[in-house]
């Protein structure tokens, strides 16, 4: 379907309306314009009753707390909800491009089965009982054939309700199938696992701490939660506040985050860890650690012998023989004088957070690299502290029984000590059918082969695999592969659950009701999963009896209900008495029965425990220690039964360095491929979703003028070398493929390296959509050995002129 519109028109509808119906919270003639242009038939009835009511943005993890004004039925109007304790009122931009989400044309529209091939598809439009009774038939038939192992679903890393029921149902049909897609926190929560033992991410004080440095995080382009990070930011130019943080960022590129630093360090790429190492090596020789931290709660910071009487390298004596500052300096290409004076100053300013190695939501960074950024927060002591770094409450309950009878298809990641894995070890157990043939795949509302940088390996085991199913609310390249399409509710039609975004130290549960009916033939995934468990009988249907979501967030509050804690959400003040009291062991609820809690939560938007306990270190440490691991023992036992490991690590087996933080092996470009490329990501498209909106595209390269299409950063000399001009049309080629982009000279990209956007360059699904190139299509993609996932960071490319 085509829109009626100009680009200059929906230039102004998407950036000039949307902005100001934010800021200015009124609805502007080009709102109903853009209403209009975006509604199918029939046409809208004006008018009609005002109405307002709560919801959840569902456009990112972060699932930031709405209010949606109506006039009749149909939604007009989104803004922050201002009781929630996650975005206080505030919205980023995909927040405010929740209607364009809502209204969009292309949405899918009734379900479709494929009765062609995979390579000559031919879709079928069905109806919604004949593609239930088509996937209750095959998974009957492979749970009485003993084959129930062989189905899985892929989704995405969630915090919420829906997740659990998805893994909930295989486990009660029984299987260990149930695979989340990768993410760029991977090497920081490998990091926290290896030296905290805490399979969560954990939550960083950011408002309360007064310096933060950071190791590449883009906190202000979509990191966590974007809005309360936002919030955070402010406070700390807030001379009212009566406090001053300083905020340091050290990358190669001058990123929106970095320019709103209060320094940007412009180190070498690929230099974090010895950044963070030197950074340690100040502390450690100016006695500027907490040595009572360090002496009553590590392990390995000295040299230590095991049982059998071995000696062990410590952290201080790596740091002190390999990291020396002008050693440091020469690597990562700064001042020795400049990491000197950053040591001392976040050493003083205490409390101090350290946070990476992130590359972006999607692109992992090196775990080595983040275990050296968290030993910086070991050792000024910012661990479990106000403005430091906190665990947050664990939001991954168990699963009850029956057991599935096998283990995982990939059993790759089941032998990793990280809880983790790459989804190249999951389309290689799949393409090889080892341990066993994986025979359905359920896709959960994800697009692994767009959004994954090993998308052409699972392309291909997606071919071995029988029958897939895609929820999908828009067409996408894994619902194209698919062989039944179910068109998922949006958000804002369907119940919703939310859970606090990672980095966040409370419990939240936000809950909200459906804003506006379905439109089109689309339904809530939750609910087709829970028919399907009522039709299979049985164990299933016993192990999740609840006839709908709705039902089943129910259940969720009378459990919260009998935790006889936590408050409803509430204004600002009323917040800080919950605090106040709870934190004095008193709880004052304004509800006393669960009927009550549910009603007041859908009012308000939900409960949350607004009260963090300090000095439960059972909860904050629960390595083999007991302690903050310096010197992993969970690596070391890998290392030991694993005699390939110290190898692929490029050191001798034994070599106590596979188990403490050091710095890897910089990659080095070729005479063919002399650019480093480093995808990035625009706070638009966090998560390589959004682009499908163009009130989106329309904002996603305010930094260098850039719209509607892909753009490669390139540094003017690099362009200049290159006779490369700005505005130039040209290929940026990698040994894997290549892919057009327009040319934009940038002072902030570091010579010889350059820099493309996530998200762009769909090849299915909405016209927006295929706007641009997908720069994963590039990448090479290694799977980096201590935690399997996919490396990504060592792609060198080739640019010339189309």
């Amino acid at each position: 379907m085509k829109l009626p519109v100009t680009r200059r028109g929906f230039l102004q509808l998407g950036a000039g309306s949307i902005a100001g119906l934010a800021l200015a919270g009124g609805v502007p003639s080009a709102l109903g314009e853009l209403d209009d242009l975006l509604a199918p038939p029939p046409p809208r009835v004006p008018g009609g009753p005002e109405s307002w009511k709560t919801g959840i943005c569902s456009l990112c993890p972060a699932a930031c707390g709405l209010r949606v004004r109506l006039v009749g039925d149909r939604a007009v109007h989104i803004q922050g909800n201002s009781l929630h304790p996650v975005n206080q009122g505030g919205l980023c931009p995909k927040g405010i491009a929740g209607l364009q989400a809502l209204y969009h044309p292309d949405r899918l529209r009734r379900p479709a089965r494929n009765i062609g091939t995979r390579e000559k598809p031919e879709w079928k439009a069905i109806s919604w009982d004949e593609a239930m009774a088509l996937m209750t038939t095959r998974l009957r038939d492979l749970r009485s054939s003993g084959r129930a192992h062989t189905v899985a679903v892929l989704d995405r890393r969630r915090r919420d309700l829906r997740g659990r029921l998805f893994r909930e149902f295989l486990h009660a049909y029984g299987s260990a199938n149930y695979l989340r897609l990768s993410s760029g926190s991977d090497a920081l929560q490998t990091a926290v696992f290896l030296q905290q033992g805490i399979s969560q991410l954990p939550a960083y004080d950011l408002e309360n701490s007064r310096y933060v440095l950071s190791f590449g995080v883009d906190l202000l382009e979509g990191w966590s939660s974007p809005v309360s990070i936002m919030r955070a930011f402010g406070r700390w130019r807030d001379p009212d506040s009566g406090r001053s943080t300083k905020f340091v960022q050290a990358e190669s590129r001058l990123s929106p985050t970095a320019a709103h630093a209060d320094e940007w360090l412009a180190l070498r790429p690929g230099t974090e860890a010895t950044l963070a190492l030197g950074i340690a090596y100040v502390l450690i020789t100016e006695r500027l650690f907490d040595d009572d931290f360090v002496r009553e709660h590590t392990f390995g910071f000295n040299d230590w012998n095991d049982a059998g009487g071995n000696t062990h390298m410590g952290f201080r004596t790596l740091v002190l023989g390999e990291y020396g500052l002008n050693r440091v300096a020469e690597t990562t290409g700064l001042a020795p004088e400049v990491i000197l004076r950053v040591a001392r100053e976040f050493a003083r300013h205490r409390p101090a957070i350290a946070i990476g190695d992130v590359q972006n939501s999607r692109l992992a960074g090196d775990p080595y690299a983040a275990m050296a950024v968290h030993s910086l927060n070991a050792l000024v002591g910012s661990i479990d502290v106000s403005g430091g770094v906190l665990v947050p409450p664990d939001v991954e309950p168990g699963v009850g029984k029956p057991a599935p009878s096998r283990p995982a298809i990939d059993s790759t990641a089941a032998a990793h000590p990280f809880p983790g894995y790459d989804l190249s070890a999951l389309a290689a157990s799949i393409a090889s059918r080892q341990p066993y043939g994986l025979e359905m795949l359920i896709l959960h509302e994800v697009d692994p082969l767009f959004t994954e940088p090993t998308h052409d390996a699972l392309k291909r085991a997606f071919q071995a695999v029988p029958f897939i199913v895609s929820f999908s609310t828009f067409a996408n390249e894994s619902s194209a592969a698919a062989d039944l399409v179910l068109p998922a509710a949006a958000g804002l039609e369907r119940w919703q659950h939310g859970s606090a975004p990672d980095s966040f130290a409370y419990r939240v549960e936000a809950v909200a009701a459906p804003v506006v009916k379905p439109r089109y033939e689309s339904r809530d995934p939750a609910d087709a999963v829970l028919a399907i468990a009522a039709a299979l009988g049985g164990e299933v249907a016993a192990a999740l009896p609840h006839a709908d979501f709705q039902q089943y967030l129910r259940h969720e509050v009378d459990r919260i209900f009998s935790a006889e804690t936590g408050a409803v959400f509430a204004p600002a003040v009323e917040q800080a008495w919950d605090r106040l009291l709870q934190a004095s062991g008193w709880w004052a609820p304004t509800f006393s029965t669960a009927d009550e809690l549910w009603a007041q939560m859908q009012e308000k938007g939900g409960w949350w425990e607004p009260t963090y306990y300090f000095g439960e270190w059972q909860r904050v440490c629960r390595t083999p220690s007991g302690r903050f691991e310096f010197y992993s023992q969970v690596l070391r036992d890998w290392a030991d039964s694993h005699p390939a490991f110290a190898p692929a690590n490029g050191l001798a087996p034994g070599d106590d360095a596979l188990c403490l933080p050091h710095q890897r092996k910089l990659p080095q470009p070729s005479a063919d491929y002399p650019l480093l490329l480093i995808p990035v990501e625009v706070l638009p498209f966090v998560g390589a979703e959004g682009a499908h909106l163009p009130y989106l595209e329309q904002i996603a390269g305010e930094h260098l003028y850039a719209h509607w299409e892909s753009w490669l950063e390139i540094n003017p000399q690099t362009a200049a070398r290159l006779g490369i001009a700005n505005g130039d049309k040209i290929w940026v080629e990698s040994r894997r493929g290549r892919v057009p982009a327009t040319a934009r000279l940038y002072g902030g990209a570091r010579p010889g390296v350059v820099h493309l956007p996530l998200g762009l360059g769909q090849s299915q699904g909405p016209d927006w959509a295929r706007r641009g190139a997908n720069p994963l299509a590039l990448v090479e993609a290694v799977p980096e050995p201590v935690a399997g996932i996919a490396r990504t960071g060592d792609t060198f490319v080739r640019i010339y002129r189309s």
